[in-house]
Order: C-alpha cells, then sequence, then structure tokens
C-alpha cells in the first residue's frame, strides 16, 4: 500500500466510492459496486481512501464504518466536488447519522428522529450541552435560497418553542439549520445556517456567539 497521501485520485471515482460504504467487502465486490473498470484502479482507490484515515485493509477486504462515510463527503467536498451530486449519494438518515456523529465527536449527548405530540412535530436531530439543547433541521437535498430560508427558520424556531413546553428539564433551546450546500449566510432571523463541513468547528465555538442567536429560554 502507499504511503503517499497526495496521490491524485478523480472526484468521480472518490464520489463513486460512497456506494459502498458502510460495509465489509472484498476488492472485488468494491470494484463492482463503485463501477470501476480494473483492479489496478480499484487499488489505487482503496489505499488512497486507506491512507486518508478511511477504511480498514484485512486480509484482501476493506472495511468502511458509516464514520468513513461522512469523511469520505467532507474529504470530496474540500476537493471540490459538486454538493447536488454528492447529496445523490446519500439518503437523509445517513445525513442526519452524520450530525449525529458530529455532535457526539464533540462531546455533546444526542437524540435523532425525536417525535412530538400535541401538537404533532419531529425533530431530526437535538444535540444537549449543558441545559441547552441544539435543535437541528437537516437539508441534505436542496440549495438554501431566500425564498425557503425564511420558511425553514421560522418552523424551526416553532418547533424549539414546542419542544421547551414539553421538556422542562432543559433551560433554553437554539434552532439550527445543517445544510449540505455552503450557504452565503451565516444567520437568517438569528437562527444559524451551518453547512456540514464547518458543523464541528460551529459546535466548538458556538457558545461564544450566544447573543448573535435566537436562544429561546424556558419559562
Amino acid at each position: 500500500m502507499t504511503s503517499n497521501k497526495n496521490v491524485f485520485i478523480h472526484n468521480e471515482l472518490l464520489v463513486g466510492s460512497l456506494v459502498a460504504m458502510p460495509n465489509i467487502l472484498t476488492l472485488d465486490r468494491f470494484q463492482k459496486l463503485c463501477e470501476i473498470t480494473s483492479k489496478a484502479t480499484t487499488r489505487e482507490v482503496v489505499d488512497y481512501l486507506v491512507n486518508q484515515g478511511i477504511g480498514q485493509l484485512s486480509d484482501g477486504s476493506v472495511v468502511f464504518s458509516s464514520k468513513d462515510k461522512l469523511e469520505t463527503i467532507l474529504l470530496a467536498m474540500n476537493k471540490g466536488c459538486d454538493p447536488e451530486r454528492l447529496s445523490k449519494k446519500i439518503q437523509w438518515k445517513d445525513f442526519e447519522l452524520f450530525t449525529s456523529q458530529l455532535i457526539e465527536s464533540a462531546g455533546y449527548s444526542f437524540e435523532r428522529n425525536v417525535v412530538l405530540t400535541k401538537p404533532r412535530i419531529q425533530i431530526d436531530v437535538i444535540g444537549f450541552y449543558r441545559k441547552i439543547a441544539l435543535l437541528i433541521d437537516c437539508k441534505h437535498w436542496m440549495k438554501i435560497h431566500g425564498f425557503n430560508i425564511a420558511k425553514f427558520s421560522s418552523n424551526q424556531i416553532r418547533r424549539a418553542e414546542i419542544f421547551l413546553e414539553k421538556r422542562k428539564d432543559i433551560e433554553s433551546a437554539i434552532p439550527i439549520i445543517v445544510t449540505l450546500y455552503e450557504y452565503n449566510c451565516n444567520f437568517f432571523d438569528r437562527v444559524p445556517i451551518v453547512p456540514i463541513s464547518k458543523f464541528k468547528e460551529f459546535l466548538q465555538n458556538f457558545p461564544f456567539y450566544l447573543d448573535r442567536m435566537h436562544l429561546i429560554e424556558n419559562n
């Protein structure tokens, strides 16, 4: 296996590898799933991923975790891959899982797919920082534009208000929207709009910017 992390791998091959994740599979199976034409190219792709810390080779097989899929997406985005193409390679549940993993890696607890009734609402992911709940709406499948960001922000604020009415153990909540796409606005109506590529950094620093956010407090 090459130790050169700077080997060039075409973005098409990198994006194509997502269909094989997460999984435990032989190199032949990886080649077939990813529709790679040659064994040599297959090995180059696998070696490249492993050298990037993505996946593990063992006895002729390669092991990919769900975290590896997230790391591959972030790597592809850093290499300039089109987010719209990436969005077609992942499902909504993948994106929610990735968001949860980043929350957990930041040292927070989390809940996923939270459903409340009367009125019925569903919250994709909730991260808990001390007594603050981060209510996250995951948007992996569409670009955020001015005409829909107002609706998304308003809906998430309302979910946060209802959540606090139900959860008296939580002191406050912050509505957040996490996207696959980059967006040219960091906040809308004080609701953070955070691309997944910057979400870990956001989690590390958000306590310093509470005065800029729509912090809803429990009465």
